[in-house]
């Protein structure tokens, strides 16, 4: 069902919008080809030129095969062209990949330098045979291969085909006429369009250009046709001329069309100085409206986009209408606005979920078509998915009119959040993308992804603050057509299709499976399998057998309870090791010497990396996260000169562990160094040049791991050498001995731009640096800290010019006993955008008015913090745990918390009440209190206030044993769940129980006594 998604959207509706995804895919696909053929030659010349060719005794016939390639890659894309009608050479291209992938296998198994050839020419018996296998594996691929190249003269293949460049294609074609059958959520753009063109002073201008931005799929091409056929439009200009320019901003394209649509005529051929003085005659004195539909700016994937020179030449062309001639430009390019743009561009905003919906029912249901309940419901959870975007909804519409069942509708609502740099690591892995000049590969990944973002491809796309990282989804029509079109390549082994893969799966994704249905020898038939990524493991224990033995595996990404054996895997480039259950890695992991990415996840039992970790020295990215019982390192770090990430380095005494090892290290991301009580000099601290790696967004510096040995160099002068670049966004101090803090953190000139700051037992320091100035701090963790009174003891802010924590949203703080205050001087508007406030094992805190905090958590509170929570007027949620201070509340404690929506209770052994204005909270909806054991009963009177109460679960309060008759009054509330409370069960039951009547309005009792 999923696989026929686009085929279904296709044949129902939206044609335009599908073909552009099939066309872009096709020629992604067809680069991919060319490119998988270009890796093959690449390797293969030099193989020809070398001695190995000779060695094996086949350097006539590599010669011959280069040659015959050169001729299959000159056809290339004119086989690309005609295989979608075109059966048997689909089929030709498909053996062709194959082949190129299992030649580009043995090429990648060659020695890579002469000094190994003496490897092969030894005697050794291993030796013997492996030189045997390789040299029947490349005798046997050039003559598959050959008669895959004879077979391309079947199809009269041309040479060099491409489209012309000039033109638009059809598809991409767009005109004056609206083609969507209704139009919704865009009368106030439309009438801000209009009112620009119509503005009086538009008139007193000879060329007005207003860009009209929004990514793929929002409606710019509609809002623009719906102001070009207004009628108060029409009759304000002379002409009005519709060009569709597209990716190709060419002065011979779009002059031409300008000629064409005036004339309405085919124009003659002719040169470009020609073309512009007609161009000047028909629009002489004429006030003219343009539309320059789809402009797109020149870039690397696009060379004949837009540039500033090609629109200044164009504009002088222009030039030459009367006052108050008008350009309008769409684009979903910001860059195109700005270098056009005579005025603000309009930028259009997402559809509200309202008009989509409109949109979706419309293609969903049809005119005459009755909207089913169920089926509402679940559309309007799809139409959230859509993002605000038209298109979506009527493609999503038009899917939905064929499919009548609730499965079916549901089968929709598939998205997956990825990470945006998870995926630049597979494509490395899998040779998708290599370096360019001046490029390293990392940036090559961010320019494609960019690109397919710009194409639309992916939506939702979010930024973390605080990880730096970016997480996007892909749409499921998008989806769908990738694994259309990729058919067996790309699978996804599920429940359905476990035994799918076949000779030609190159990719292969395992995600919730039952190993019960797992055939041992799935992956027999593939014969260059690239990658292997496991999903889910605890539905499916990976076993070291189904690890295929054969060269090709690029990409492995496993979950198990043992590790498999990876000695043979020679070829893989990326390794992500998860949740083994091994204390060091095997020393054969060294031998993997392409490896470039190695990620190393949730290995509870780790203690130590392989020492010879350096021999591979391709490795770029060493990822690792939830090891915390990792203490030991490989030494010489400064070895692997390709290191771009480092999660993890700890400082020994030991000789090639100290900080000098990063030096020259051009490390990017997140860098967490331990062991620094280690650290033997001052100059060892600044040889690891923190302050010179600009790229570094988290860092963190601890002394733990340090083990017995006394310190040598004062933590603060240690510290104090680790100066970061002032790029950082995220720091963690952990475990600083010292009792002052560093000149870059007193003057902030290192820590001026952090978004996130977590110090951690610094429990010498008596205070903190002055945090409270930082202007772009949205996150603070202080904890374990005994002696310090207050956050931030700056007396200087005054609440009007000086704001202290201006941006700060989420403040914990954590075994601080004797804190008092959040500042020595609390003045009315400090932490103005605070939202989130967690406080545990800070007694002696006296919370000040913070009107913006909504969310707050305090652990171990007592009776006088909670008198001070009064003051969060403003909170939506309230968590109070774990109290043995607490008998009964403070009066009055509630009464202004009107817009609190969400209050539990946990763990307050001593709690015998709840206060009465808890029933004042109109705006609760979810009320929990557990573990309250003493608890004995619940406010009399005043439930009918609790208008909105929607949940209310009481968990392990034996000593309450009855309800109150206003329960009744809780005509919102949807749930009641009483579990481990004995008495209060019983008189709950349903039908015999005393209380029963005041709770038989609920729909949903639940009663849970084990």
């Amino acid at each position: 069902m999923e696989r026929t998604l686009y085929f279904e959207a296709i044949s129902v509706f939206l044609p335009f919008f599908l073909s552009f995804f099939f066309f872009f895919f096709i020629r992604c696909i067809s680069e991919m080809a060319e490119a998988l053929l270009g890796i093959v030659l690449d390797n293969l010349i030099p193989f020809v030129q070398s001695e190995f060719a000779a060695f094996f005794g086949i350097k006539e016939k590599a010669e011959e095969l280069s040659r015959t390639l050169q001729l299959i890659k000159v056809v290339l894309d004119d086989a690309e062209e005609k295989q979608w009608s075109n059966r048997p050479l689909k089929v030709w291209l498909q053996q062709l990949k194959d082949a190129m992938y299992v030649m580009d296998d043995i090429l990648d198994q060659l020695p890579t330098e002469s000094s190994q050839l003496g490897c092969l020419s030894s005697l050794n018996p291993k030796n013997v045979m492996h030189r045997r296998e390789l040299g029947h594996k490349l005798n046997e691929i050039i003559g598959r291969l050959d008669r895959i190249a004879q077979a391309r003269t079947n199809f009269d293949l041309r040479q060099g085909v491409r489209e012309s460049p000039s033109e638009v294609v059809e598809w991409r074609q767009t005109s004056s006429t609206i083609a969507v059958p209704q139009v919704y959520g865009r009368d106030e753009d439309k009438g801000r369009v209009v009112e620009f063109l119509l503005s009086p002073s538009r008139s007193s201008e000879f060329l007005s250009v207003y860009p009209i931005v929004g990514f793929g799929g929002l409606g710019k091409t509609t809002l623009v046709q719906l102001v070009y056929n207004d009628p108060e439009v029409g009759n304000n200009f002379d002409l009005k001329i519709w060009v569709c320019v597209s990716e190709n901003f060419t002065m011979e394209s779009i002059l031409c069309s300008i000629v064409e649509a005036i004339t309405n005529a085919k124009s003659e051929r002719m040169t470009l100085d020609v073309m512009e003085k007609k161009v000047k005659e028909l629009l002489q004195s004429k006030k003219y409206l343009l539309v320059l539909d789809d402009v797109w700016k020149r870039s690397r994937e696009m060379e004949l986009g837009l540039t500033q020179d090609k629109w200044d030449k164009l504009r002088s062309v222009l030039s030459c209408g009367s006052k108050g001639s008008s350009i309008l430009v769409s684009t979903r390019d910001k860059h195109v606005a700005t270098i056009m743009g005579t005025c603000q561009a309009h930028h259009l905003n997402r559809l509200s979920e309202d008009d989509c919906w409109l949109l979706f029912k419309l293609r969903a249901f049809g005119a005459d078509k009755e909207e089913r309940e169920e089926l509402v419901a679940i559309g309007k959870e799809i139409v959230k998915k859509c993002g605000g975007s038209p298109l979506a909804a009527l493609a999503l519409g038009g899917v939905m009119q064929s499919r009548s069942t609730e499965k079916e509708w549901v089968e929709v609502q598939k998205n997956m959040e990825m990470v945006k740099q998870e995926l630049i690591y597979l494509w490395m892995g899998n040779g998708f993308i290599s370096s360019r000049p001046n490029l390293e590969v990392e940036e090559v990944g961010n320019m494609v992804w960019n690109e397919l973002y710009q194409k639309s491809f992916f939506q939702d796309v979010r930024a973390d603050d605080f990880s730096g990282k970016i997480y996007f989804k892909m749409h499921d029509l998008v989806h769908d057509l990738a694994q259309s079109i990729s058919e067996q390549e790309c699978i996804c082994l599920e429940k359905q299709n476990l035994n799918d893969s076949s000779r030609n799966s190159h990719h292969i994704l395992f995600h919730r499976i039952d190993k019960k249905q797992f055939k041992e020898r799935a992956f027999e038939k593939a014969e260059s399998l690239r990658t292997l990524y496991q999903l889910n493991s605890h539905e499916f224990p990976f076993s070291s057998t189904l690890i295929p033995t054969t060269h090709s595996l690029r990409v492995l990404c496993i979950n198990d309870r043992k590790i498999p054996s990876l000695g043979s895997l020679t070829c893989l480039r990326y390794l992500e090791l998860r949740r083994l259950d091994i204390k060091s890695l095997p020393a054969s992991i060294c031998n993997l010497r392409r490896l470039e990415i190695l990620k190393l996840k949730s290995l509870e039992n780790l203690r130590r990396l392989p020492k010879h970790l350096t021999r591979i020295q391709n490795l770029r990215h060493l990822v690792i996260h939830e090891c915390r019982w990792l203490s030991h390192m490989f030494p010489d770090a400064h070895k692997l000169c390709h290191l771009r990430t480092l999660t993890v380095y700890i400082v020994k005494p030991e000789k090639g562990h100290s900080l000098a090892e990063l030096r020259s290290l051009n490390l990017g991301g997140e860098l967490r160094i331990s062991g620094l009580g280690n650290v033997g000099s001052i100059s060892e601290a600044e040889n690891a040049n923190l302050k010179g790696k600009q790229d570094l967004r988290q860092l963190m510096l601890s002394w733990s791991n340090s083990g017995k040995s006394k310190s040598v160099v004062g933590a603060k002068e240690v510290l104090e050498a680790l100066q970061p670049h002032s790029t950082l966004k995220l720091l963690t101090i952990q475990g600083y001995e010292g009792t002052q803090w560093p000149t870059w953190m007193e003057n902030n000139s290192a820590t001026h731009n952090l978004v996130s700051l977590r110090l951690v037992d610094c429990g010498k320091c008596r205070h903190l640096p002055p945090v409270g100035k930082l202007p772009f701090l949205k996150k603070l963790v202080v904890s374990f800290m005994d002696d310090v009174r207050y956050i931030d003891m700056d007396e200087s802010y005054d609440g009007v010019e000086a704001k202290a924590f201006p941006s700060l949203e989420e403040l914990k703080v954590s075994y601080l006993p004797n804190m008092e205050l959040l500042l020595k001087r609390e003045t009315t508007h400090m932490f103005p955008s605070l939202s989130i406030l967690y406080i545990y094992k800070c007694p002696k805190l006296q919370l000040p008015c913070l009107p913006s905090v909504k969310h707050l958590t305090v652990w171990h509170c007592s009776n006088e913090q909670l008198k001070s929570i009064s003051n969060l007027s403003s909170l939506n949620e309230l968590y109070l745990r774990h109290s043995d201070q607490v008998s009964c509340f403070p009066e009055g404690m509630m009464k202004n918390m009107t817009s609190l929506a969400t209050l539990e209770i946990d763990y307050l052994s001593e709690l015998k009440d709840l206060p009465s204005d808890i029933t004042k909270l109109t705006a609760l909806t979810h009320l929990s209190i557990s573990n309250c054991g003493k608890l004995e009963c619940l406010p009399e009177q005043g439930w009918e206030g609790l208008s909105s109460l929607r949940h209310l679960p009481i968990h392990n309060c034996e000593g309450l044993e009855s309800l109150p008759d206003g329960v009744r009054h809780l005509t919102s509330l949807q749930s009641l769940t009483i579990v481990k409370c004995p008495v209060l069960e019983k008189r709950c039951e349903k039908g015999t129980g005393e209380d029963w009547h005041k709770i038989a309005h609920v729909p949903h009792v639940k009663f849970d006594r084990f």
